[in-house]
């Protein structure tokens, strides 16, 4: 079984509690099972430690649901304030000496913080421009679902490079591994602010 990092489930937690209030959360959890309730309501969710990344997709699937009108892509906004959150926590010395390429080559490690299954690759194919592959199973207890692989991971890696001083950032999912591909593909491009018009 697969696990998801508390660091993400505790973003997810306080982006709901902050956009939709204590109302909203409610609605988030009403039909998931009594553990993964449990654990939002009143568990500590420690941000060190592992939890089942099935609990993850349960959430966020019920999220898409419940609070997203069943948009998938409602997901973004929630995965773009978990990247600016946990980079200004956690990466200080990231976000001094970073840019947008040392994001990209540490994508395996960015990935792994939040995920113990499943591999991210990143290829710099030219000068502001990489393409990244992630491989997961597809099975919902063995890795992230499709609204992370489809929403999730562009948005993130989207407010990452913002956050580091790219501009005009595209983010473009090619394949997907719950669409016939063996892995995920993105292509990503920006622009440095220096170059920009």
């Amino acid at each position: 079984m697969a696990n998801v990092k508390g660091t993400a489930l505790g973003w997810l937690k306080r982006y709901v509690e902050a956009h939709h209030g204590e109302r909203g959360v409610e609605t988030w959890l009403e039909g998931l099972d009594a553990g993964e309730s449990e654990l939002i309501r009143g568990g500590l969710i420690l941000p060190n430690s592992w939890y089942p990344v099935i609990t993850w997709n349960h959430l966020v699937d019920r999220y898409v649901m419940a609070l997203g009108g069943g948009v998938a892509s409602s997901f973004g906004p929630v995965a773009h304030e978990i990247a600016a959150n946990d980079l200004y926590a956690f990466f200080k010395v990231l976000l001094k000496q970073g840019s947008p390429v040392t994001v990209l080559r540490r994508a395996s490690s960015l990935w792994e913080r939040y995920f113990d299954a499943g591999k991210m690759e990143p290829e710099e194919r030219a000068a502001n421009h990489f393409f990244i592959r992630l491989s997961c199973p597809t099975a919902e207890d063995k890795a992230p679902g499709p609204v992370t692989c489809a929403h999730g991971v562009p948005a993130w890696q989207q407010r990452a490079l913002e956050i580091m001083g790219a501009t005009d950032v595209r983010i473009v999912h090619l394949r997907c591994r719950f669409h016939g591909a063996a892995v995920c593909e993105y292509d990503v491009t920006w622009m440095d602010p220096e170059r920009r018009g």
